[in-house]
């Protein structure tokens, strides 16, 4: 008996354009994945930050404001003889946008606290931008002792009425003044309770941005826009003032 088989003339083919368009549209969404800035994984933080340094030239801010990024973080000094080319270009610069922003220091283990602080008060002064000043340890050398000195170092930087900002693990505090803030530096986000920041990646990018397609250090606030803006608005609150909010942060 003859079986009759039908056979359809474009089942094959079609087969074969649906299997490339996947294919096309796998490869587009990968590349324009990477195109994109570059967001904390598994998580819905919105308010997103980056650091300018002298590596970084010719950074558009008013495009940077407009791309999604709420703050800049510039670096400033080290010991007591280095200081960021760039530092003063970028922090005239932000005058004229709605970006807040914040200094960073790099805390040395072969100078002084003293020499430090003078030379950071030389060099930037007092107008370190609305956010806390983040203190970054310049080696990896981290003894108890290293950390009780950072801690003196950030009571000097409160003395001169300026909020301070750890980058480092929180177990760490009771080295330094109450109202501390730490910046969370692992590569997941495991406990939100006692950091203020993350800095979620050292290779981010910023979309249609010159210059910061790659090697981009990024921040994330770790709560709401609301609590964000109390706290870090370029209206500048008092230590007591922040503190203040903190606490009724805390409470939930």
């Amino acid at each position: 008996m003859i079986v009759h088989r039908y056979r359809h003339k474009y089942t094959f083919p079609s087969i074969i354009i649906l299997l490339i368009l996947a294919f096309s549209g796998l490869v587009w969404g990968y590349f324009n994945m990477r195109q994109n800035t570059t967001v904390p994984r598994g998580s819905n933080m919105s308010v997103l930050g980056i650091e300018l340094d002298q590596t970084k030239d010719y950074i558009d801010l008013h495009k940077l404001e407009k791309n999604g990024i709420s703050f800049v973080y510039l670096r400033s000094t080290q010991g007591k003889s280095y200081f960021d080319d760039n530092y003063l270009l970028y922090r005239d610069q932000l005058q004229g946008t709605n970006l807040n922003f914040g200094t960073i220091i790099a805390y040395s283990d072969e100078t002084s606290n003293q020499d430090q602080y003078q030379y950071f008060v030389n060099k930037v002064g007092t107008n370190t931008g609305s956010l806390p000043v983040m203190i970054v340890p310049a080696t990896n050398h981290l003894t108890k002792s290293y950390w009780k000195r950072m801690g003196e170092f950030a009571q000097m930087i409160n003395n001169l009425g300026k909020r301070t900002m750890i980058a480092g693990d929180y177990r760490y505090h009771n080295y330094f003044p109450e109202g501390t803030r730490f910046l969370y530096t692992g590569a997941s986000l495991k406990d939100r309770r006692h950091y203020a920041f993350w800095c979620y990646t050292q290779n981010g990018r910023v979309k249609n941005i010159d210059n910061l397609d790659r090697d981009v250090t990024m921040f994330a606030y770790i709560g709401t826009n609301t609590q964000y803006a109390q706290l870090y608005s370029q209206e500048k609150n008092t230590i007591e003032e922040v503190k203040c909010i903190q606490k009724q942060f805390h409470k939930f």
